[in-house]
């Protein structure tokens, strides 16, 4: 099995893949540096092992992504650098026929991705919504995370001044 290696790159030419068997597969490992996932949000070291196989449709990309995000706990606050992993799954279906160069009619599906004119297909847009998938909604910096309760900190005084009389009334009832 041999295995190809693209670096801060995600388009990869498949039209020999296209023009072979149905069950054929070929193996990338996709390294890249950065990747924006939103206008405040992006991820870095994002590797990928990608699987594509052809089908009767197209070619089916399947693999494991792993991204690392700078995140914010939302039980302490502290900023911490997170790795976080998630599969992927998605179709691909060329625009023009491989054998003919005539342009193919369109998926009906919306989320179906598209290979160009050129037999090029980009990773960047489905490994873009994976890593969002990854990024958990609420991060927490480990699970020895104090939590909030190490943000407060005791009273000085016990009680202000001004309420004491109302400290009191409480601590007769009790």
């Amino acid at each position: 099995m041999r295995v190809r290696h693209l670096e801060n790159d995600t388009i990869i030419n498949v039209a020999q893949l296209l023009k072979a068997p149905v069950g054929t597969e070929r193996y990338f490992t996709v390294h890249l540096d950065q990747l924006i996932l939103d206008s405040d949000l992006a991820v870095r070291d994002v590797d990928a092992a990608v699987r594509l196989l052809r089908t009767s449709n197209g070619i089916l990309a399947t693999g494991d992504l792993r991204v690392t995000a700078h995140l914010t706990c939302v039980r302490c606050l502290t900023e911490f650098d997170g790795r976080f992993e998630e599969t992927f799954e998605a179709e691909f279906w060329p625009t023009i026929d491989v054998l003919t160069g005539l342009p193919l009619p369109p998926p009906e599906d919306e989320d179906i991705f598209t290979i160009d004119k050129n037999h090029h297909l980009d990773l960047h847009e489905l490994l873009r919504q994976f890593a969002v998938l990854a990024v958990p909604i609420y991060p927490v910096c480990g699970p020895q995370c104090p939590g909030p309760e190490s943000l407060w900190q005791p009273p000085e005084e016990a009680v202000d001044a001004r309420l004491a009389v109302l400290q009191a009334l409480l601590d007769e009832r009790a």
